[in-house]
């Protein structure tokens, strides 16, 4: 998409401050499992009242981990930095991408971030990399001025993202693999 011309930004390196979380401060955290929500079988699986559900980042029980409910917080993120730019929405809605477009990049791009974040917790890249490729390959029509916005605005999103998590009890980066129970809060689904 960018022959002969300036690619957009093709990489911010972000130090992510949530992939070393702070440890300080012993949180209680109950254990007690209550409802168990089965996304296949809920009623309102893929219509969350913001418009992306906690289903769309898990399938399986297995797949109710912290990380990916981290996920799930940043593609809502990610939706409401978008939100909050009228401009961009109304650009990129010109150029024929509607609401659930929007919803369904922010939830893969979200997704996507999984491999960068999973990378540096085992040291293989010093910084989580926030790229343009993902947000081309998603939405491939809206040009690169449009690419160069969203990808700062997704900067953007990170950044709030991982300033709220180094405050944030639930660990979500550092327990990884732990069960999240918010996947089965039926405050998420309705």
């Amino acid at each position: 998409m960018n022959k002969g011309k300036t690619p957009p930004n093709q990489s911010i390196h972000l130090t992510c401050i949530s992939l070393a979380l702070m440890q300080a401060g012993d949180f209680q955290r109950s254990t007690k499992r209550e409802k168990t929500m089965i996304p296949a079988e809920h009623e309102n699986n893929g219509a969350h009242k913001r418009g992306i559900s906690p289903g769309r980042f898990c399938s399986a029980d297995a797949e109710k981990i912290k990380l990916n409910w981290f996920l799930f917080e940043f593609a809502l993120e990610l939706e409401r930095f978008i939100a909050k730019e009228n401009r961009l929405t109304a650009q990129i809605h010109g150029r024929g991408v509607g609401a659930s477009q929007i919803e369904d990049f922010c939830v893969h791009y979200a997704k996507h971030m999984k491999g960068e974040i999973l990378d540096k917790l085992a040291g293989r890249t010093a910084n989580v990399r926030l790229g343009y490729e993902q947000i081309e390959a998603l939405l491939p029509n809206i040009g690169d001025r449009l690419v160069d916005r969203l990808l700062t605005v997704a900067a953007k999103a990170w950044e709030s993202q991982t300033e709220a998590c180094v405050m944030c009890p639930t660990r979500c980066i550092s327990e990884k693999d732990e069960l999240a129970p918010m996947f089965d809060d039926p405050y998420y689904w309705e």
